[in-house]
């Protein structure tokens, strides 16, 4: 497996919200700033523009997408869409009453339409929109790496067929009220979001940064490659350099020049992060104390309290309680 899906494949979404926005112009829409969450509008239908502080217009036609991956304000609108303005909560609620807000996970998708003003028959516009979000505490480096925005042809990506499929899914849903909404929904988001972050990176490397650039370095992409691969084993310095061709110093500066961190402080995030899934997953603490690269249940302990602000013996409550 490549560094690129060694390292996206252990990352996954903890929530994602799947919404149809259908809407008869005139209208405009204010997706308001959220703590949280990368919001993604795909245009099924008809056209909208896009408008950003600072920045000019932008017309999105159908089969076009965007992505905020921090969440930055943003306006969706017809072409006489400023005889419109209303939030996205507001938007909710006069369809779904006071049911969400940005950051909250919904069990069913949402439907979101508005009728333009004065009865008349305007351009209708139709939307898929989905939030992500990433299973962490902070923001990712995932996130962090990438562009502030990003646009891109859904059909020129290949992700078309996995848009249409995750709306055939969203209007069933609507419908039937399946069990399992949430587990299905993550997986497909997973799926969109993933390719979205692919594709951006081997189109336009130049623009990621960090985390993200160092997945598409040859040699610190491979040592990043190794330790998502086999976190377990005694990666030591000089071993991680012998494996990308480097001498331990400059194996060291690029790592932490392109990644953030020294490439011990990756290791134990890593093996963190995975003792995390394998504990929410029921084993038991003491199976993975040596797993993590941890001599004793003391340093493990601190060290997992540190990381998470939550003790192994709390995590694995949670996993009893969900």
């Amino acid at each position: 497996m490549d560094s690129l899906s060694r390292a996206l494949a252990d990352k996954r979404l903890k929530g994602s919200l799947l919404a149809m926005l259908d809407f008869v112009s005139p209208w405009k829409v204010d997706f308001e700033n959220a703590p949280s969450g990368a919001p993604m509008h795909f245009i099924l239908e008809g056209t909208a523009w896009l408008d950003r502080p600072g920045m000019p217009s932008l017309r999105l036609n159908a089969g076009e997408l965007v992505m905020f991956p921090r969440w930055d304000r943003h306006w969706l609108r017809s072409d006489d869409g400023h005889l419109r303005d209303i939030t996205i909560r507001e938007a909710v609620r006069m369809n779904e009453g006071d049911v969400w807000q940005p950051g909250q996970w919904l069990d069913r998708p949402l439907r979101v339409s508005l009728a333009g003003i004065g009865g008349s028959a305007g351009q209708r516009t139709r939307i898929l929109s989905l939030v992500f979000e990433l299973d962490e505490t902070t923001p990712h480096p995932l996130l962090l790496g990438l562009p502030r925005f990003i646009h891109l042809n859904a059909h020129a990506t290949g992700m078309e067929s996995w848009l249409r499929i995750t709306l055939d899914f969203l209007s069933a849903e609507s419908e039937q009220q399946h069990g399992g909404y949430a587990v299905v929904s993550s997986r497909l988001a997973d799926l969109v979001f993933m390719q979205i972050v692919r594709f951006e990176l081997l189109r336009h490397p130049e623009n990621v940064a960090g985390w993200l650039r160092a997945l598409v370095d040859p040699g610190i992409g491979a040592s990043l490659a190794a330790i998502h691969d086999r976190p377990e084993e005694d990666w030591s310095v000089d071993r991680l350099a012998r494996n990308c061709g480097m001498s331990r110093s400059t194996f060291c500066l690029r790592f932490k020049k392109l990644v953030g961190q020294t490439p011990y402080q990756y290791l134990r995030t890593v093996r963190l992060e995975r003792a995390r899934e394998r504990l929410l997953a029921g084993a038991r603490i003491k199976a993975v104390v040596g797993e993590a690269g941890y001599a004793t249940y003391y340093a493990f302990g601190q060290a997992f309290r540190d990381h998470f602000d939550m003790s192994p013996q709390d995590m694995r409550r949670t996993q009893k309680r969900g």
